[in-house]
């Protein structure tokens, strides 16, 4: 991309090509992948993004190196959701502390499993899937204070609620995370660009 080149609609933070770059352009939307070195570019700005997405695996070595340039770029990130911009976060794949470079505290516990879906509170973020049950590599035990469950695993005999999509007001704009490991639905993305 050039200085004189518009910046597309969906920052994809990856360290590599990924299949999700080739579904989100599949389905129409304008999508740019960002790579660690872009990330520690002092010119670096995710200023005109709408939507920036880190997928599955990032705090996981062995499927991505991500994670240190989101930690080091935790202040940009911070700067874009609070000016009115959208984050997902999916699951990182590890139980470190692969989180801390957000602004607001989450706690995520890996376990890979196919769940049933039940919905907590109606919101624009819980048409990321489309069927009552998915593959999930996890669940968030706390996702701070002013985080709202969406969605969680249904029929758990577990006392604790299992939050499997918080969204996360922060500033003007919000951050969704989730451990659901499939691609986000089609209108879910239109939901974040502001399409629908």
């Amino acid at each position: 991309m050039t200085n004189n080149e518009p910046k597309r609609e969906i920052a994809l933070l990856w360290d590599k090509d990924t299949p999700f770059m080739q579904h989100l352009t599949d389905k129409g939307f304008d999508c740019e992948l960002i790579i660690p070195n872009l990330l520690f570019a002092p010119f670096f700005s995710f200023t005109g993004y709408k939507l920036v997405i880190v997928p599955a695996g990032f705090g996981n070595k062995l499927y991505s190196g991500i994670l240190k340039g989101l930690r080091a770029n935790s202040v940009r990130i911070k700067d874009f959701v609070k000016e009115g911009g959208v984050l997902l976060v999916s699951g990182a794949l590890s139980n470190k502390d692969a989180y801390n470079w957000l602004p607001v505290k989450i706690e995520y516990v890996m376990e890979k499993r196919r769940v049933r879906i039940e919905m907590v509170e109606e919101n624009k973020a819980a048409a990321i899937v489309e069927k009552e049950g998915c593959m999930c590599d996890g669940y968030f035990e706390e996702a701070g204070t002013e985080g709202e469950v969406i969605l969680k695993i249904k029929d758990d005999n577990d006392e604790k609620t299992k939050a499997i999509l918080v969204v996360l007001k922060y500033g003007a704009g919000e951050i969704i995370a989730t451990t659901i490991h499939e691609y986000p639905s089609e209108r879910f993305i239109k939901r974040c660009l502001g399409r629908e």
